[in-house]
């Protein structure tokens, strides 16, 4: 017969019982012992001083059994609880249950005319529906994060099964599961509880990447937990459609890439992904691209027969259509679905309505072309454009002040000697908030400056060839182009790029964490490229003018020069994060001082505030709790008001169909009382089986042994108060 307590912490009022001792040896010290020979004589005193010492030794013990017994009643001890039985009754303990219910999207697969979340749901209905009065239930969904549908528990079933039968649905993007956070909250509900019946129901799909089995310490930490609760409660799995085939393949996108972060409306975008097959069987479907929900006309796609386990590229072609936030989305269509949550795949991407680009001139000509920064400008905003991708803006270095760097996306230094101590702090600053800087020296750049500079990507060093010379000296290599922007220029049998001439060229070396995206035909590096801050820095090994070389006549130096510009802008903070990490929207115009939050919708429809916080003269939109994968809207204040997206990418695992294997699941059930069921019936009889011994608590019986002890303590308190009345009188 197993015996326990409910309330353990109780038991540390058992060291009350030294307090008696205490006391009594106390008032013995105050006793004052005086030899007097006749006292030899008075044998009747003594004989009463030895009755008065038992009844002071039995009034100790006696006080100290009643405050024993009052701890023991408030740590509400019981026995009983072993036995089984076949038939669920409504007689037994009363109990605490916590159900959760497995909300990753593996739920929702079709398997024939219902899925494993209805039957889940069915099963968690029926469960409650044997329940009994005094029974408590608390209902947790564990989706991305553990999301608590009922906590505390209730004990009106009625509200549980309104709860289930309410559920919403899930947002149409993949959803995973962490089991193991769902029973660690259902372990913190129960130890707060009161019954003296305690279980867990988990009610999932048995999908691996749910279980985590691999996450051995995580599992460890559970069981510790667990033996730590004042009652152990038992542990439930129940899986649905385990091993069961969908009558329909699985089509599933990867995560959606665009050519650029940031754009300008009109301005050519390639969008691409990736399609999967989980199977069973081929897939032949359709994809289509969305901006901000409506379909693009012209790209549909159709694909198939992919076999089972195979995978297809995607690409569309596609412009935006004004400034601003654009959520642009591949989505399967057509065809049947086993698991339709996974056809839809999101990015959120910025359409400016001009890209704010400075330029530095270090170089200033005084007739048109012959400046540093003249082919840049024209390159990036040509004169009589209407309606410019750039809005460039060109200064000298002695005009280059820590105010020219607001409102601007990329800093362009060209040919610049060096940067005083304030410019240097601002581009430090404009780095750390998201901005984009190239630097192309020439034959003014002071080298032992700029390799001062903590920021820059690579170290200078010593020159080849002679700018006046006139004289080739290297070409670019395209078949090293790499990274996002210089791919594309590599293409064909004779990349233009590779007949332009460099008369003069610095060595670059690399600093750690910086990446050569391109090299010249001698092997050294042309453009080194780093990470800083939230922003880039992109570094040339030469200048961009007619000084430098042929390239600002090649076919591809103002398609080149975008691209660099658009790549380096693109460097603020992501608008497609990991689950847990924040997502933070810059706000241009910054909205007035009194706005300290804006409102946000989360993937799940629920709406939430995102913290405005303000630096530098820049204000942006924090939101921290990013756990839920998914799509996330952020509204914007007036002006310009509309909508700024975001996206938190999924779990790719979770269109896997891999189930936990029978080994992993004893693995997991190991060391404690953590079973695995199939069968919903046998589930609910077992739980509720009418023939497990019930837990008697002792409480009520100690209350009334507290109420004998009372009155013993104080029938020998007053036998001790006369026996030391009599003794007075004898003296």
């Amino acid at each position: 017969m197993p015996f326990g307590v409910l309330n353990a912490t109780m038991l540390a009022g058992l060291l009350g019982i030294a307090v008696p001792i205490v006391i009594h040896v106390l008032n013995r010290r105050r006793d004052v012992v005086i030899d007097w020979g006749a006292m030899q004589f008075l044998d009747i005193g003594r004989r009463a001083r030895q009755k008065l010492r038992i009844t002071e030794l039995l009034l100790m013990l006696a006080r100290m059994a009643l405050l024993a017994i009052v701890a023991l009643a408030l740590a509400r001890p019981f026995w009983g609880g072993s036995g089984t039985s076949n038939t669920a009754s409504s007689s037994g303990p009363a109990r605490d249950l916590v159900i959760v219910l497995d909300g990753s999207s593996g739920m929702n697969r079709v398997l024939g005319e219902t899925t494993p979340k209805a039957l889940a749901i069915a099963a968690a209905k029926g469960l409650v529906a044997g329940l009994k009065p005094g029974d408590s239930v608390a209902l947790l969904v564990a989706s991305d994060r553990v999301r608590p549908l009922i906590n505390p528990p209730t004990f009106d079933l009625s509200k549980v099964d309104a709860a289930l039968s309410n559920l919403r649905p899930s947002a149409p993007i993949p959803h995973s599961s962490d089991l193991p956070a769902a029973l660690a909250e259902a372990f913190r509900i129960l130890e707060r509880t009161q019954n003296p019946a305690r279980e867990v129901v988990i009610l999932s799909d048995d999908q691996r990447i749910a279980w985590r089995p691999g996450e051995t310490g995580r599992w460890a930490l559970l069981r510790d937990i667990h033996k730590r609760l004042p009652v152990a409660p038992r542990v439930w799995s129940l899986a649905f459609g385990k091993g069961q085939k969908a009558d329909a393949p699985n089509g599933s996108l990867g995560p959606v890439f665009v050519s650029r972060a940031l754009v300008t409306p009109g301005l050519p975008l390639t969008v691409t992904t990736e399609v999967r097959n989980a199977g069973p069987g081929p897939l032949s479907r359709s994809a289509e691209l969305l901006i901000d929900g409506r379909p693009t006309p012209g790209t549909s796609q159709t694909f198939g027969p992919l076999p089972e386990g195979g995978r297809a590229p995607l690409t569309f072609k596609t412009s935006l259509p004004s400034a601003g936030s654009h959520l642009i989305t591949v989505k399967l269509v057509g065809g049947d679905d086993s698991l339709p949550d996974d056809d839809e795949a999101s990015i959120a991407v910025e359409a400016a309505q001009a890209l704010p680009v400075l330029i530095v001139d270090g170089e200033p000509g005084f007739e048109p072309f012959t400046g540093e920064a003249d082919f840049l400008r024209a390159a990036l905003a040509p004169s009589g454009d209407d309606t410019p991708q750039v809005r460039a803006t060109v200064a000298s270095p002695e005009h280059f002040k820590t105010s020219s760097l607001q409102n601007q996306s990329v800093l362009m230094l060209a040919n610049v000697e060096r940067l005083d101590l304030d410019q240097a702090a601002a581009v430090v600053r404009f780095l750390e908030s998201g901005g984009g800087v190239l630097v192309a020296p020439g034959d003014r750049t002071d080298v032992s400056h700029f390799n001062t500079l903590t920021w820059m990507p690579a170290t200078l060093g010593t020159r080849t060839g002679d700018f006046a010379a006139k004289k080739a000296v290297a070409h670019p290599a395209p078949a090293s182009f790499s990274g996002a922007v210089l791919p594309p220029f590599a293409q064909g049998d004779s990349p233009a790029l590779a007949g332009a001439d460099l008369f003069a060229y610095f060595r670059l070396e690399p600093s750690t964490g910086a990446s050569v995206s391109a090299r010249l035909d001698t092997g050294e590096p042309w453009a080194v490229e780093k990470s800083q801050g939230k922003g880039r820095v992109l570094l040339l090994s030469g200048p961009l003018d007619a000084e430098g070389g042929t390239l600002p006549v090649n076919p591809d130096f103002v398609p080149l020069v975008h691209e660099w510009a658009f790549h380096l802008a693109g460097g603020s903070e992501p608008k497609a994060v990991k689950p847990g990490e924040p997502l933070v929207f810059e706000l241009n115009p910054a909205p007035e001082a009194t706005v300290t939050s804006l409102p946000i919708q989360t993937p799940d429809g629920a709406t939430a505030k995102a913290i405005v916080t303000r630096n530098a003269g820049i204000a942006r939109a924090r939101f921290d709790d990013t756990a839920e994968a998914g799509v996330y809207r952020l509204t914007l204040p007036d002006p310009p008001g509309g909508l700024s997206y975001a996206t938190v990418l999924p779990d790719p695992r979770e269109s896997e169909p891999d189930l936990l294997d029978q080994a992993e699941a004893a693995r997991l059930s190991e060391g404690w009382p953590l079973r695995f069921e199939t069968d919903p019936t046998k589930l609910t009889l077992d739980i509720l089986a009418a023939g497990n011994t019930p837990r008697r608590e002792l409480w009520r019986y100690l209350v009334l042994a507290a109420l004998v002890g009372l009155c013993v303590e104080i029938y020998l308190t007053r036998r001790l108060v006369r026996g030391q009345s009599l003794i007075s009188s004898d003296r």
